[in-house]
């Protein structure tokens, strides 16, 4: 029996859940701010005055704060250029930390390329503000507010980091991710290479183990036994044939942080295909390598081509949003299953 009243009542235990979450969120300014000061001492009334006439709003991935992974970073991007779009300010993107994004996305619509000496740090003219994230429901209206007062109160530059999702649900986030990128033609070129044996029409199948198969270094990451590893791998493999059951004509294609439960899979799986190559955390490297970043935006690119998208999960891996955002980029059914 449930009870309705008192201090262990439901309405007790809920209330005191929404109050929690609502102190987090307006504590979250004072964290913000305090996270933007770690990037402050770069800032002084010497450097060189900014040479922009209209207000610009830059997002920041230069190595000096953590973000998270590309994920992470471009729904980050998306959300800040959502803002500065409906205020009409100019919108710059300056990501060279662990690699240049121009390598591998370039613009399409909007021209977001800023040079390193066009980024000013006279403190009269740029600041810097950070924006994070910590997954509650209500943060995006809280963080949209933050946007919209920083931008407003900025300089001549606005200097951003983030990974702040605004958009987590709305096809306005595939909208405005296609006005900023496309592919390099050398990833358009990987892109047709890689997808031409899932011609006719695939599926995608994504899980994210962080670290638990003992072959990906993730901050949180879990250590469980050999013997557990093997039969959550069997679990896993199960999960994914039983989807292709329902989907009887479709190839599937599989992407995971875990280069070693991609080859078990395939091995027993014969209609199962992934990209070959390693995985790494993207904000734990000062640099990576061509073949590693291809990967990466390959997967990412794939998925947003399939006709639909799922995430398997248990209770020891995670939520990954990898998938659900490379879903969003053009608007294909997303799917999360848990067992």
């Amino acid at each position: 029996m449930i009870l309705i009243r008192g201090k262990e009542g439901l309405v007790h235990r809920t209330g005191k859940e929404i109050q929690n979450v609502f102190q987090n969120l307006f504590k979250q300014r004072g964290k913000w701010r305090r996270k933007a000061l770690e990037v402050a001492p770069y800032y002084t009334p010497d450097a060189p005055r900014a040479a922009n006439e209209r207000k610009q709003i830059i997002c920041m991935y230069d190595g000096r704060m953590d973000h998270g992974g590309i994920a992470d970073r471009l729904r980050g991007v998306v959300s800040a250029y959502y803002v500065a779009k409906s205020m009409g300010y100019d919108f710059r993107i300056f990501f060279d930390h662990p690699f240049l994004l121009e390598d591998y996305l370039v613009p399409n619509k909007v021209d977001w390329r800023i040079a390193k000496e066009a980024i000013c740090y006279n403190s009269a003219d740029a600041e810097p503000m950070f924006c994070g994230s910590n997954g509650t429901l209500v943060e995006p209206f809280f963080q949209k507010l933050w946007f919209r007062k920083r931008f407003r109160e900025a300089r001549k530059q606005l200097h951003v980091y983030t990974n702040a999702l605004l958009l987590p649900r709305s096809k306005r986030y595939g909208e405005l991710f296609r006005e900023l990128f496309r592919p390099s033609d050398r990833l358009e070129k990987a892109l047709r290479q890689y997808g031409e044996p899932l011609s006719g029409g695939y599926i995608t199948v994504s899980l994210r183990f962080i670290g638990l198969l003992d072959d990906f270094t993730e901050r949180d990451g879990k250590h469980i036994s050999q013997e557990e590893q093997l039969r959550l791998m069997e679990r896993c493999v199960a999960q994914v044939r039983k989807i292709h059951d329902r989907h009887p004509d479709k190839k599937v294609l599989l992407t995971s942080d875990s280069t070693r439960f991609l080859r078990y899979a395939a091995e027993r799986l014969s209609f199962v295909y992934y990209i070959p190559g390693d995985v790494v955390h993207i904000d734990y490297q000062d640099k990576t390598s061509d073949d590693i970043n291809m990967k990466l935006f390959v997967d990412m690119y794939l998925i947003s081509r399939a006709d639909e998208a799922f995430l398997l999960q248990t209770d020891q891996m995670y939520n990954s949003g990898f998938p659900r955002r490379a879903a969003q980029i053009s608007g294909i059914p997303f799917h999360h299953v848990r067992f």
